[in-house]
């Protein structure tokens, strides 16, 4: 199934923050978005500098965005993958001492 959605280019940084804030189904792609953008996220959008088409395409928005329905009909077709890598950096100095991190008075 298409859907008519936003294909956002350019600084993909800039445009995902400003398509989070406005917590609208997007779908990252290596060199785009691509977005269901209502008039105030694309003027938003373009205000930035980013570069717009309308595309009618088929729609897999990341789970992050997607809504709730999107996620079920995913996982059930097998497509929702959600995976967490985390890594923990820890800066310790020459002499290995530790920082304090307790809570303490500002006075």
């Amino acid at each position: 199934m298409t859907k008519s959605l936003t294909d956002v280019r350019g600084d993909m940084v800039l445009a995902a923050l400003c398509i989070g804030q406005f917590r609208a189904p997007c779908q990252i792609d290596a060199d785009r978005l691509l977005v269901e953008a209502d008039e105030a996220l694309m003027q938003a959008l373009r205000a930035l500098g980013l570069e717009l088409r309308l595309v009618h395409e088929p729609f897999t928005p990341a789970p992050l965005f997607a809504p709730e329905e999107v996620l079920l009909d995913q996982a059930a077709r097998g497509l929702a993958r959600r995976q967490v890598h985390t890594h923990v950096y820890r800066h310790h100095d020459e002499e290995g001492a530790e920082e304090d991190l307790s809570a303490g008075s500002n006075a």
